[in-house]
């Protein structure tokens, strides 16, 4: 059976207290390279600068979807993209521009916000990631695929998200959350890998609200124990040990997936 098993990032392959990939997920996931029937494939809100924090696994990942979605690879080629209208975007940062927010813009290669502050920084250590630069005019000269708000708390952000009905709003932690295109969403972008190869089977695995659409898609959907989403638990067919316990190769093994 020719299976595609996908895989989110942060707190599911990735533990972001630690700054690592536990050992058990090492170990799954290079085992599972080796199938031949087996091909894995990351789908992350990350994008690619953001992706040396599991450089120990990534070369095993043949598909890469990043950016929630906006963004896919097959190995160093790009399948697929769709950026963020200028307009769109101007008019994000004027809405939020006085008003204690801070304002993201995720490039293909490069990220940058309008202003640094002490809500940028809290986001960056959550994210684990390298810093983005200071550039309020970076959308001018590069592509913009998602876009990031930083406030005081989730509510505030949820309550600004209300004035711009073009973006669907993903929380990643209380402060912080993705910006992006109502179309655009990991499950599209995997629509798009399987647009290029046949798979008899398809397995999920996430952590987030970005993850609900994929697991929902899946065949075998596994919402991770360390969600704060219960829907995501609720879609879920299996429930993953919390990322903290380090036992996703047990577990595996224990729903004969491996």
């Amino acid at each position: 059976m020719k299976t595609i098993i996908f895989f989110d990032v942060d707190n599911t392959i990735y533990h972001n207290a630690s700054g690592r990939v536990p050992e058990q997920t090492k170990k799954l996931i290079e085992e599972l390279s080796l199938h031949p029937d087996v091909t894995l494939g990351l789908a992350t809100g990350r994008g690619l600068s953001k992706l040396d924090i599991i450089s120990d696994v990534l070369p095993f990942f043949t598909y890469r979807v990043l950016i929630n979605g906006s963004i896919v690879y097959k190995n160093n080629d790009i399948i697929y993209h769709f950026p963020i209208s200028t307009a769109d975007i101007e008019e994000a940062l004027k809405i939020t521009t006085g008003n204690e927010y801070n304002i993201g813009m995720v490039g293909m290669h490069d990220e940058a916000v309008n202003y640094w502050d002490e809500r940028v920084e809290i986001g960056m250590k959550e994210l684990r990631g390298k810093s983005p630069r200071v550039d309020d005019q970076f959308y001018k000269h590069n592509p913009i695929y998602q876009l990031w708000m930083f406030g005081d708390t989730e509510e505030k952000i949820l309550d600004i998200a209300k004035q711009l009905p073009k973006f669907d709003v993903y929380p990643w932690h209380k402060g912080g959350a993705d910006f992006i295109y109502p179309h655009i969403n990991k499950a599209y972008g995997i629509e798009k890998v399987l647009e290029q190869d046949h798979f008899d089977r398809m397995i999920c695995v996430g952590d987030g609200a970005n993850d609900l659409k994929m697991i929902e898609m899946a065949d075998v959907g596994i919402a991770m124990d360390n969600t704060r989403f219960i829907e995501l638990k609720e879609k879920a067919d299996h429930i993953a040990p919390h990322i903290e316990l380090d036992q996703l190769y047990d577990f595996f093994k224990s729903i004969h997936l491996i």
